[in-house]
């Protein structure tokens, strides 16, 4: 039986809530002077005679008495079939929500909240557009209590909605309170290792070198100031040796790719866990800023899963859970389940879509213009270009050979790509394969489309066929060149599966 917390009259938040709204005004205020009063006025600002010492001391004792009223004027309880709260310290506003707009109870532990034994909420509704809720300071067996509580009070509602499960209200909130999740992955350090090992450091790179990058620039004056004469004596000499210090730039490069790769993924995917029960998927994880998500199955649109070459080595898959409201717009990274293995994966699909082998396939191949396309912008394009660039500066010979090496690699893949470019249709199911290095997967139930649209360029017309975008709760997925008549008979079966769908798309 869940433990029922006394919603009936305001409630606050654990006193020591006051500690973790200090910080974190403390922090935006840090952040905001930083940008503005310190890179703008250097380290000898004064101001009616104060220095940036007692200039802390006094925001310090600002914002602590701002804390405290911003707990104090926190409230939450329940009035009627809302849950509802009231906050501001100048200025009181009131949000409520109704129990069968919750989607999701997640929960989050910074390190902050982690020492003081506290745990903040976030409670995502339909149709929002953020969070609207957010409870940052909970004491651990309260959250608990308030998250089952408000889950519990979900389901109520959405049953009570649907006249079909009337009958049996009583007989399905005792299963769900009976209700035990079984641990599907546990991800542990060797394996957050591959993990972390097998991602995408390219990417990691090009994202902390955008971070430092950008805060050179915004404190260049500081930075660089020290370094400035040293630079000056060097940049000829670097210049004339660039090409020396080419590679070794790449393997530094290389290198802090990796280990960013590496302490990204330990601080996101640190002791995660991921469960599977009869409402829904549940996960947690996170080494300083601890997350659980809770995703019902109602929400879920549709499934994305790939494997990159050292994915593939290692035995193993990443899974993206798409769903529906803001929060699959905003925190897209952490809906991602990384190490399942492929009869992990096969057993969750089949606990949610049972129905999905049923059916003969009907199969929808992509046209050449695909892969022309690819050669085209990705091989022929940037090798002109690089060959112009050649015969003007007058470089050797061997500069030459690059190039044809990089053409004839990406001519090779665009063909792969192009073959593993295809679509598959059942009775109830899309699924789309493409991707030959990153062979990429996606299973979408044909009642979760929301809207199609068929697009179609003037290269297309002139070769028949066409573009078929599909629009979910979630986004929306592009299945291109493929043919134009066979794409309008699949347009209208769509539509006809989604106007007779009892499926409920969220």
């Amino acid at each position: 039986m869940i433990n029922q917390p006394d919603l009936n009259a305001p409630q606050r938040q654990a006193p020591l809530g006051v500690a973790v709204l200090f910080i974190q005004n403390l922090r935006k205020a840090l952040n905001i002077f930083v940008a503005v009063v310190f890179v703008n006025f250097g380290s000898d600002f004064r101001i009616l005679g104060l220095g940036y010492l007692e200039l802390a001391y006094l925001i310090s004792a600002f914002f602590l008495v701002f804390s405290y009223l911003q707990y104090r004027r926190f409230t939450f309880y329940i009035r009627g079939d809302n849950f509802i709260i009231e906050k501001g310290v100048l200025k009181q506003d009131k949000i409520s929500v109704p129990f069968a707009r919750i989607q999701t109870v997640n929960s989050k532990q910074n390190i902050i909240q982690q020492l003081l034994g506290l745990v903040g909420l976030k409670i995502d509704t339909a149709g929002s557009v953020q969070q609207e809720i957010n409870i940052p300071a909970l004491s651990k067996k309260y959250a608990i209590a308030l998250q089952d509580y408000l889950m519990e009070k979900r389901f109520e509602q959405k049953q009570h909605l649907d006249e079909e499960f009337e009958n049996a209200e009583e007989e399905q909130k005792e299963e769900l309170r009976e209700e035990k999740s079984q641990l599907l992955l546990k991800i542990g350090f060797p394996m957050l290792l591959k993990v972390g090992l097998s991602q995408n450091h390219l990417r990691s790179g090009l994202i902390l070198f955008a971070i430092v990058n950008g805060y050179v620039w915004q404190y260049e004056e500081y930075l660089l100031r020290p370094i400035e004469p040293y630079l000056e004596e060097t940049a000829a000499s670097f210049v004339s040796s660039w090409l020396l210090l080419l590679p070794f730039a790449v393997l530094v490069f290389l290198v802090i790719s990796v280990l960013s790769s590496l302490v990204s993924t330990i601080l996101r995917y640190f002791n995660f866990k991921f469960y599977l029960s009869e409402q829904g998927l549940s996960m947690e994880s996170g080494l300083l800023a601890r997350i659980t998500y809770q995703v019902p199955f109602s929400k879920i649109q549709y499934f994305k899963w790939e494997q990159n070459p050292l994915q593939a080595w290692l035995g193993y898959r990443s899974l993206r859970v798409k769903q529906a409201g803001a929060e699959a717009l905003n925190d897209k990274k952490l809906i991602s389940i990384p190490g399942l293995k492929a009869r992990q994966i096969v057993f969750l699909l089949n606990q949610q879509y049972q129905d999905r082998r049923q059916g003969k396939y009907t199969h929808y191949d992509a046209h050449v213009l695909l892969r022309n396309q690819i050669v085209f912008w990705l091989a022929v394009l940037p090798s002109m270009v690089a060959i112009i660039i050649f015969i003007i500066q007058d470089f050797p010979w061997f500069f030459y050979l690059p190039v044809a090496l990089y053409f004839g690699s990406i001519l090779l893949w665009a063909h792969k790509y192009w073959q593993s470019y295809r679509l598959r249709v059942n009775e109830n199911y899309l699924e789309l394969y493409k991707g030959y290095l990153i062979p990429k997967r996606i299973l979408i139930p044909a009642y979760k489309i929301q809207n199609l649209s068929v697009n179609q360029s003037f290269l297309q017309a002139q070769r028949g066929i066409s573009t078929l975008v599909l629009h979910t709760a979630a986004g929306s997925e592009r299945l291109r060149h493929l043919p134009h008549d066979r794409i309008l008979e699949l347009y209208n079966y769509l539509l006809y599966k989604v106007e007779k769908s009892e499926g409920n798309w969220m």
